[in-house]
């Protein structure tokens, strides 16, 4: 009776392990399934992020390349008609003071010279490598220079 008993035992045993064993398995799994939808709807939220970051930048780069086109445009049209210009004053026969080329040059020169900051201000002081005032131009006499005493 006492192997019969230990077999039973046995049996039953491996019947409440196996009910057990298939209850943690069951539980196991769908954590993983909700672990796996978890991160399947952070790593959604991270590629929504990272595409709007994409759109931003683009949109900025696309902006940038605009205003460059503009500026493009607005350069090509004054080389054009600063051609204009020298292709009429050459019909015209005139020295110029400067020469030819200079003479486009200065007269570029002076478009560009009018959007200057230092003519924009022209009591401020001008800028030295510590970007402040350099102080030259500051309320110093300037002073007759001294006779030499040596003999003639």
């Amino acid at each position: 009776m006492e192997t019969s008993t230990l077999i039973i035992g046995i049996v039953i045993g491996l019947i409440i392990g196996g009910i057990i064993g298939f209850v943690v398995l069951k539980t196991m799994q769908s954590k993983s399934d909700d672990k796996a939808s978890h991160s399947e709807g952070e790593l959604k939220a991270l590629l929504a992020i990272q595409a709007r970051q994409h759109l931003d930048v683009s949109r900025k780069a696309l902006a940038d390349i605009q205003s460059r086109t503009a500026d493009l445009v607005s350069q090509l049209n004054d080389y054009e008609e600063s051609l204009t210009q020298v292709a009429s004053s050459s019909n015209e026969t005139k020295d110029s003071f400067y020469g030819e080329h200079a003479s486009v040059f200065l007269r570029n020169s002076l478009k560009a010279s009018k959007h200057d900051i230092a003519l924009a201000q022209p009591d401020a002081q001008p800028r030295d490598f510590a970007n402040t005032g350099s102080g030259v131009f500051v309320g110093v006499d300037v002073k007759a220079p001294k006779a030499n005493k040596s003999k003639d």
